[in-house]
């Protein structure tokens, strides 16, 4: 125990030695005071300005992903500047404080060069709007519903309801179709208990739907045999509608017409399954 007393009092007087008293102290309580006051004072200002930013952009018919992009980079500037604001107050010249921002800034750029490849593409995308939330993308073979536009990553909901996060470097560098481009909806059934001939679906299906205009020729709708049961056949129809779209029902009546006693269920209209008819 006295080993231990011997050395906490020891620590205690270094501790007390090295600490600035007098007007020192003073001015030491001071500086500590004005560094805490800018650090609050910078926080305060920076999400202040953020939120009169999203305000600002709100009242005008400007995406939700610009105003939220606007409001961050808004508040990380405030941030930056702030920044500089406490070396300044730590007696660094203006030049210096330039100086180390500028390095600071080479080296996050060197060591986030993919982070930041997305941010800029994200930006982009955000700004430019090749495409909105709610279209139908393919890109590098994964087609999807698009959900948000992220600053790194696009978000897209597969038919099968599989969520997939796209780097925004990867969009603005691939090849992109936008299925939705032309207001177009695909549309996915399927007809079990099919009993017509096989030679004959083809034709009997393009006849079906030939009447409806908003139904489109190119692509022409897509027919596909999923499952054969005896003289029945499953079948799997997919067509693609410009505007409001041929009426759901009108079509469904048509195609029961065509194959009596078949049961159709309706799988996906856009990407998005709708239960069953």
């Amino acid at each position: 125990m006295g080993v231990l007393k011997e050395f906490w009092e020891s620590f205690r007087t270094g501790l007390l030695n090295e600490l600035p008293s007098g007007s020192d102290l003073a001015r030491f309580i001071l500086q500590l005071v004005k560094l805490v006051l800018i650090g609050a004072i910078t926080l305060y200002v920076a999400r202040r300005v953020k939120d009169w930013a999203a305000r600002l952009l709100g009242r005008s018919r400007i995406a939700p992903n610009v105003i939220a992009l606007s409001g961050n980079m808004v508040f990380v500037l405030a941030l930056l500047l702030g920044f500089s604001w406490l070396l300044a107050a730590l007696g660094a010249s203006w030049t210096a404080v330039l100086a180390s921002l500028s390095v600071a800034t080479v080296a996050i750029s060197l060591s986030l060069q993919d982070v930041l490849k997305n941010f800029v593409a994200g930006i982009y995308l955000l700004l430019e709007q090749p495409f909105k939330i709610g279209d139908q993308l393919v890109v590098k073979g994964v087609s999807g519903q698009v959900e948000g536009i992220e600053i790194r990553t696009t978000i897209l909901r597969t038919e099968e309801g599989l969520q997939v996060l796209i780097p925004n470097n990867v969009i603005f560098t691939e090849v992109l179709t936008n299925r939705s481009a032309y207001n177009t909806r695909r549309v996915a059934l399927q007809l079990s208990n099919v009993t017509a001939s096989f030679a004959d679906l083809s034709r009997l299906v393009t006849e079906a739907l030939a009447e409806f205009e908003q139904i489109e020729r190119t692509p022409a709708p897509k027919l596909a045999i999923q499952k054969v049961s005896g003289d029945s056949a499953t079948l799997a129809i997919e067509y693609w509608q410009r505007g409001e779209g041929a009426p759901l029902a009108a079509v469904l009546a048509r195609l029961k017409e065509t194959f009596p006693g078949a049961e159709i269920v309706v799988s996906f209209i856009d990407g998005v399954k709708v239960g069953g008819a």
